[in-house]
């Protein structure tokens, strides 16, 4: 398969296909000072006249005296107030030798590191050959159709097509197939040209999620992917919760929330809470997603895979935070994810207990979980066990 970044309309909105092709993904960050010291972006060059992005350079500043040059990027301005503007962009590399324009000191390391990145990629398998050539129908003319509408800039027309062909390809293809895929992140781009944001950074983060493991975190589709993300993330940052909230409350109302847009959502929702919310409402979240998408769609369908790795990178941030609501939180969901007796519960019920043991007024806590972790070793690992033997210790130590 072509990587379907090939052919018209190339670009990663909101930028034009030259603005992208002249550019590198990298975070244009929000400007503001704090008495004069602080960041601002100068100048507004190179407007370009197909996607309205221009060209600034970023410097640090001191007393509002631009001192250090820190790139020179192309954005677009997305909020502005008196203390803050916010910006999507992208960076002009600045040399072939050193793309992502650092200082002599890390550019070379950084260098390094991609060339081991890139010898690496040489080893991974083939992706597994698409099954399209099986349904040559799903190619025919609606494809077509839908594709002559977005090379010419029209996704709006072309979007409900898109839609209906995807529905058609996920009926037949798997999910994770390399054509269906492709034309999951069509739709998504589309999506994100119609001002449809939710839906669309919804989608982008399954799609990336399967592509980086079908094709390799290299692969241009699964860079393309990232790239999206990346902009459209910035856009919903600051209300990614409660965008995701209000859209699964209209699906809910509509069409239910067992369907593939739903649990979408459902999943990005869950993921949002951990970074901008609650790591126990991100878990309660994707434990109840995990739950509908089982049932629905099958424990093995890709998609529900995904929703179990990103309800098990929620309890590893979790545990990560060492907040004994999240971690209890995190040691539940695991008990539900792999059973009260297998040895990840168990080495999460221990970590558990010792992050209350830590405490003088949870001591209690430690010693009943612990308790309960010992006896479950013991009859599903054996009683000479490493972990069991862990247990045994710090149960001993606390009583």
């Amino acid at each position: 398969m072509e990587p379907i970044s090939e052919g018209a309309r190339q670009g990663v909105h909101p930028f034009c296909g030259p603005c992208t092709d002249e550019t590198i993904a990298w975070f244009a960050p929000d400007t503001g000072s704090v008495n004069g010291i602080g960041t601002h972006f100068y100048g507004a060059v190179d407007p370009c006249l197909q996607c309205g992005s221009v060209v600034k350079r970023l410097f640090f500043c001191v007393l509002f005296i631009p001192l250090w040059p820190m790139g020179r990027y192309r954005v677009v301005t997305t909020r502005r107030s008196l203390t803050r503007t916010r910006y999507i962009g992208r960076r002009f590399p600045k040399s072939a030798d050193n793309p992502y324009g650092l200082r002599g000191t890390t550019a070379e390391p950084a260098a390094q590191a991609q060339a081991e990145a890139e010898e690496v990629s040489k080893s991974w398998p083939e992706p597994p050959p698409s099954r399209l050539s099986d349904h040559p129908e799903l190619r025919g003319e609606r494809y077509q159709e839908a594709q002559n509408h977005w090379e010419f800039g029209f996704p709006e027309r072309a979007l409900p097509l898109y839609e209906e062909e995807l529905a058609a390809h996920e009926a037949v293809l798997p999910a994770d197939d390399t054509a269906t895929l492709q034309l999951r992140q069509r739709v998504a781009e589309a999506y994100l040209a119609v001002g449809r944001l939710v839906e669309g950074l919804a989608l982008l983060k399954q799609t990336h999620a399967h592509l980086k493991r079908v094709l390799g975190p290299s692969h241009p589709d699964t860079n393309r992917a990232l790239n999206y993300m990346l902009n459209s993330g910035i856009q919903m940052s600051e209300n990614e919760v409660l965008s995701y909230n209000v859209h699964l409350a209209h699906l809910k109302r509509t069409v239910g929330l067992d369907g593939p847009e739903a649990l979408r959502v459902a999943c990005a929702l869950g993921s949002a809470h951990v970074m901008h919310s609650s790591v126990v409402q991100a878990l309660e979240v994707l434990e109840d997603t995990l739950a509908r998408a089982e049932r629905t769609l099958g424990a093995d369908h890709p998609d529900t895979v995904y929703v179990r790795e990103e309800l098990i990178a929620a309890c590893e941030f979790a545990e990560y935070r060492a907040e004994p609501d999240d971690v209890l939180a995190a040691t539940r969901a695991r008990e539900r994810l792999y059973g009260p007796d297998a040895p990840e519960t168990l080495t999460a019920m221990r970590d558990l207990a010792r992050l209350y043991a830590s405490s003088r007024r949870h001591r209690r806590k430690a010693v009943d979980v612990l308790s309960i972790a010992l006896e479950r070793c013991e009859r599903a690992l054996g009683p000479e066990a490493p972990l069991t033997a862990d247990v045994r210790r710090r149960l001993e130590e606390l009583g």
